[in-house]
């Protein structure tokens, strides 16, 4: 509930509020309106009129939305892997896994491993993903410190009390 409430404020934020504060018709839109349609149908006209360039950064712009509403999320307990966002590119793309992995000179195995979430990004993975999608390598590394830190908040915190400075220098 709270994803689709910080998106409404997200809208009134980029188009503005109407008089009475509210974004659109509170009561929803009116689908079966001549305006409803016509909007519905100039929305499709213009989708269709896309290239298939054109389709793919539209899709490749909403990955890296995603990506960045993730690490944002600060009320996400959902872990969502790098391999995650980097499968919905190669689907975007088109391209296979195995075709991906070779292009990037990576063993298909390890890119196997990297999109199941059983290896890490490293800097130079990183590098490459960045160069690959055209998204800052800052990016993919701040996804994998956001699962560490999920992964480690799972952990009961009190776990880590006994490694305080002060316990060691009070057992002296």
């Amino acid at each position: 509930m709270n994803d689709k409430i910080a998106v409404k404020e997200r809208a009134a934020t980029a188009i503005g509020k109407g008089e009475d504060g509210l974004v659109g018709n509170p009561d929803g839109a009116n689908t079966g309106s001549v305006g409803y349609r016509k909007l519905q149908g100039a929305i499709r006209a213009r989708a269709a009129a896309h290239t298939p360039g054109e389709r793919r950064e539209i899709a490749f712009n909403a990955i890296r939305y995603r990506m960045i509403e993730y690490i944002q999320d600060e009320h996400t307990e959902n872990v969502i892997e790098p391999g995650d966002f980097i499968r919905e590119y190669l689907k975007a793309a088109n391209v296979r896994q195995n075709t991906f992995a070779l292009f990037i000179h990576s063993n298909p195995g390890n890119l196997g491993k990297l999109l199941n979430g059983t290896r890490k990004i490293n800097y130079e993975t990183a590098m490459i993903l960045g160069s690959a999608f055209d998204v800052d390598p800052k990016l993919w590394l701040r996804i994998q410190d956001k699962n560490e830190r999920l992964r480690l908040g799972k952990i009961k915190f009190n776990d880590y009390h006994k490694y305080r400075i002060v316990n060691l220098v009070n057992a002296r």
